[in-house]
């Protein structure tokens, strides 16, 4: 498959394609788009190549798709997918700071209105990336998997271009070093 995988990204800007896709797993088509500044027409015939190959796979997310590389890690497509969401990452990083948290409580600390937190919320639960528990007639929300999340995180931190995960990491990396 390395031979194939090698005759696959001769061309530049194939290469360009699965290079960005590997290291950034989860990316939408636009973005890859942004991030190696090609064409449509010629974005959609090398990703169609590539998923012809079998070196990428295409996962869809409603309106979007999601791509990932097929050879090496395996990274959790529905974490990696819902991560790769601005406002579920900001939620994700709440929770992982605070420990457990009511909904008005998260959508008061990353100041996003109460229904989309709700909404992005039972994307969370109905994943099992989140869970609720209830203590003293509320409801609490509290990260499943937290480890998984933080591994992520760590590894594609760079990926997310995202301010708040830079500092978030820091911040726990900090606390680690004696």
């Amino acid at each position: 498959m390395i031979k194939h995988l090698e005759e696959a990204v001769a061309l530049t800007p194939r290469d360009r394609i699965f290079s960005t896709i590997a290291q950034n797993p989860g990316l939408h088509f636009r973005e890859i788009q942004r991030r190696v500044g090609y064409a449509t027409g010629a974005m959609q015939y090398h990703i169609d190549y590539l998923k012809k190959k079998g070196h990428i796979r295409e996962e869809k997310e409603g309106k979007f798709s999601r791509f990932y590389a097929v050879a090496g890690e395996s990274v959790d497509s529905k974490l990696m997918g819902l991560l790769r969401q601005e406002s579920v990452r900001r939620i994700t990083l709440f929770l992982m700071d605070k420990r457990k948290a009511t909904l008005q409580a998260i959508s008061k600390g990353i100041n996003l209105g109460l229904s989309t937190t709700g909404f992005h919320m039972q994307k969370l639960i109905q994943t099992g990336f989140v869970v609720e528990t209830k203590s003293r007639g509320k409801i609490f929300y509290v990260l499943n998997e937290k480890e998984k999340i933080l591994g992520l995180l760590v590894q594609y931190r760079h990926s997310f271009l995202d301010e708040l995960v830079d500092s978030f990491i820091d911040l726990w990396e900090k606390e680690l070093k004696p």
